[in-house]
């Protein structure tokens, strides 16, 4: 079984993204923005709302601080920046979800910080270990499936690998793949309920798991 997941909150002001929580209606978990790339209060409040409702599992989506560029820019952080601003994100997330009695299972890259997960191993292991630090529990998504194998072994984080359904169009497609993905992520209400259609997702989940030990 795969999970599938979608990015929600991704809006900002006068900035309004109402297609996230359509995609959302056909997901198992959702990844709501964290302020840094996109989102505010009141979209974050709006995402946890629906997935209180429509009882999906939800994850921390962290970028650079880049609003302006939506993330698409690349920031040099120092380490201690790197391990600060995933603990900052995924801990506003968090602590927005406990309000509404809700825990964060996972935590998405966007953008630029996302393409410097998937390539650059140092940066992937800084990630990891901010990630392991602030919650043992939590998976990272991460679609470079080489990387997951290190990142698991060296750091013991839980990673959960990632593909696009527009790179592949099709389940099928995705199930003959050769590394099984764990979560697929879609961006478009088309694609997920021709996926839905085939197949019903399960939430990647080790938090609640974990929890119950």
């Amino acid at each position: 079984m795969f999970d599938f997941n979608c990015d929600c909150a991704q809006e900002y002001g006068v900035y309004k993204n109402q297609k996230e929580l359509e995609v959302a209606k056909y997901v198992s978990s959702i990844n709501i923005a964290a302020g840094f790339h996109s989102g505010d209060p009141l979209s974050i409040k709006r995402a946890l709302e629906f997935a209180q409702e429509h009882d999906v599992t939800i994850g921390a989506h962290i970028g650079y601080q880049d609003i302006q560029g939506f993330g698409s820019r690349k920031v040099e952080l120092s380490d201690d920046e790197i391990e600060t601003t995933v603990i900052y994100q995924v801990g506003a997330i968090a602590a927005f979800a406990k309000a509404f009695s809700l825990e964060i299972e996972h935590v998405r890259l966007h953008g630029a910080m996302k393409d410097e997960l998937n390539t650059n191993l140092d940066f992937a292991k800084k990630v990891a270990q901010a990630v392991i630090k602030f919650n043992p529990w939590l998976n990272l998504y991460i679609n470079n499936p080489e990387f997951k194998e290190i990142l698991e072994k060296e750091t013991g984080v839980k990673c959960a690998f990632e593909v696009n359904f527009s790179d592949f169009g099709s389940i099928r497609q995705i199930r003959e793949l050769e590394t099984k993905p764990d979560t697929i992520h879609f961006c478009d209400v088309e694609s997920a309920i021709r996926a839905r259609e085939v197949l019903k997702p399960t939430p990647v989940n080790y938090n609640r798991v974990g929890g119950q030990i």
